[in-house]
């Protein structure tokens, strides 16, 4: 096994933990190693940016008011919906033309590793 496959297997292995972003305000003081499905939610500021504005809006918002309130590009954005859905951290809900995304409050990163939004 070269190097390079042996790097690829650790790096996504289901034990491997990673550490709190300084961007993330604990929750518990001895709460420092996030899961990898959770370090996807919180590893890209921007990313942690997105889930706190839907946080703060139960009714979700579109992928415009989303691009609008970050100041980030409609790709960007959408880009990390997409990963943020693949973890079941957000859910999508469509209206007429446009798709509103909400916080799923429930997913694991929000209620068992207190994720705080």
């Amino acid at each position: 096994m070269g190097i390079r496959e042996k790097n690829t297997k650790e790096n996504t292995s289901p034990d491997r933990t990673y550490k709190r972003p300084s961007w993330v305000k604990a929750l518990v003081a001895t709460e420092e190693e996030l899961c990898p499905d959770c370090f996807k939610v919180v590893g890209t500021k921007s990313r942690y940016s997105l889930v706190c504005a839907l946080g703060k809006k139960k009714g979700g918002m579109t992928v415009s008011e989303l691009t609008d309130h970050l100041k980030l590009r409609q790709p960007t954005v959408t880009h990390h919906l997409n990963i943020l859905r693949s973890v079941d951290a957000v859910e999508s809900e469509d209206r007429g033309r446009e798709r509103v995304y909400r916080l799923n409050r429930g997913a694991h990163c929000f209620e068992e590793c207190k994720i705080p939004y």
